[in-house]
């Protein structure tokens, strides 16, 4: 069957729902099955995110349409997980009776182009067969597993979704503690994990470069899919394999080999980071905790009722940044530092005496990071309990990273952010130097890309900003 045939009887339902072989009958689909008992949990989201060509009168993006857990049934088909998650959000699903979701919340098949419509994943991959018949009895929904439905416009490749390529590699891998060196490339195959003192296993969260290919990861003989917790002590050897020729695809690669991984685990190694209660190391921010506290740039809170934590949620102040970065750049001061003896070398106001940010103060106003304040006398004060905001964070960056005349040949132009006229003048050139470098990417909202320059910045924040800079070769 060629490309084009392929889009015809896939696309839309190659995932949701066309497969020809019929799911489990309910009494109505994702009711909750007579006589059985839940085994798990599924994660559901359906969503409406890409957008729209410019000058289409398309309907606009709805975003998150719904999310969350449901209970998972010896029974259930992922369609049913997805129509249960509907009901319970009060979400129209349209088709899925019949194997094949046609509209959800209104919006259908078609509604954004001929190629448009409802296409989906399970734990990340595009299936080769409809929702309808991937069910728990088949081994591949299980409790853990992602359900996810999102609006096509052009059948597929927007998602992720290629039949005309047979690319096999691993785009990218998150760990959820320790630090993976060297960081993750496509191209090279061969990478150790440190973990923390005591750890015991790791979740591994492969993203591949074409959704059409499976991606799992092994430990000896067991395998373990995408984003599960897996078993391993020092020494342990975990292979990430993409697109294996005997797992299911859509794509016409049989002949195309499989990428292979190769993680050799080193745990309670030198340089490994420690564990903060606080954070959840399989969000977004995990790894990026795991990669500075490592480093020793972020330490988290020695004293008071915080001691022990990294501080989720609380906002850095200007204090902080300034000892962040000085650790980073002093590292033989900052070993043998001794705040009792430290001495307020800055002529303006705002820092003190004894401090554990003192001899970092000194450092950055001597340097010219971070230079303080302009109060409305003309005076300047280091407010160094201070909030951070987003766009003195760039700013502070961009004085510390950019290459000379950096700052200048980026200009000021933000209008690639739906906000970027309410960045301060004084942040222009430093947002603009960060876009182009891609250190600032901007919220990605459905109504465009978002810089929010005035928010206050969460400590984990900071931590996955740092970690791209230095992946990045910017610091």
């Amino acid at each position: 069957m060629n490309l084009k045939r392929k889009l015809v009887a896939l696309l839309l339902s190659a995932v949701v729902a066309c497969g020809l072989v019929p799911g489990i009958a309910f009494a109505a689909i994702g009711d909750i099955p007579s006589g059985e008992t839940p085994i798990g949990q599924v994660h559901v989201s359906i969503s409406d995110t890409l957008a729209r060509p410019a000058g289409a009168s398309y309907p606009a993006p709805r975003g998150t349409i719904a999310e969350g857990d449901v209970d998972l049934y010896p029974s259930d088909s992922a369609m049913s997980a997805i129509v249960r998650l509907a009901n319970e959000k009060g979400v129209a699903v349209v088709g899925a009776d019949k194997g094949y979701i046609t509209s959800v919340a209104g919006l259908g098949e078609f509604d954004c182009g001929k190629k448009s419509g409802w296409m989906g994943t399970i734990d990340d991959w595009f299936a080769n067969t409809g929702f309808s018949s991937v069910t728990v009895s088949s081994g591949v929904l299980e409790p853990g597993s992602e359900v996810d439905l999102m609006y096509t416009l052009d059948g597929g490749p927007d998602l992720g979704s290629d039949w005309g390529s047979n690319d096999k590699t691993v785009a990218s891998l998150s760990v959820g503690a320790g630090i993976l060196s060297p960081s993750f490339c496509a191209d090279v195959h061969s990478y150790t994990l440190t973990l923390p003192e005591g750890s015991t296993s790791v979740a591994l969260t492969p993203t591949t470069t074409n959704k059409n290919f499976q991606v799992k990861a092994r430990v000896g003989g067991t395998w373990y899919k995408r984003g599960a917790e897996i078993p391993v002590s020092d020494g342990s050897v975990i292979e990430v394999v993409c697109g294996d020729p005997s797992w299911p695809t859509m794509n016409d690669a049989a002949n195309v080999p499989a990428q292979r991984y190769e993680i050799t685990v080193q745990v309670g190694s030198s340089g490994s980071a420690p564990v903060f209660s606080d954070v959840d190391y399989s969000d977004w921010y995990g790894d990026a905790v795991t990669f500075v506290a490592a480093r020793g740039l972020i330490t988290g809170y020695t004293d008071g009722d915080k001691a022990g934590l990294f501080g989720v949620g609380d906002t850095l102040t200007r204090g902080q940044l300034a000892t962040i970065l000085w650790r980073n750049a002093c590292p033989d001061e900052y070993a043998s530092y001794d705040p009792k003896t430290a001495k307020n070398e800055i002529d303006i106001a705002g820092s003190a005496d004894g401090m554990y940010y003192t001899a970092a103060a000194n450092w950055a106003f001597t340097n010219g990071v971070i230079t303080g304040i302009v109060l409305e006398d003309g005076t300047r004060d280091f407010a160094a309990e201070g909030k951070v905001s987003f766009e003195q964070l760039v700013t502070v960056l961009a004085r510390l990273c950019a290459a000379p005349g950096e700052l200048e040949s980026a200009g000021s132009d933000l209008s690639a952010f739906a906000d970027g006229d309410l960045a301060s003048d004084w942040s222009r050139s430093a947002f603009a130097w960060a876009a182009k470098k891609g250190l600032v990417e901007g919220y990605d909202w459905p109504t465009g890309k978002y810089l929010v320059p005035g928010e206050d910045v969460a400590r984990e924040r900071v931590a996955v900003v740092l970690k791209r800079a230095f992946e990045m070769g910017i610091m």
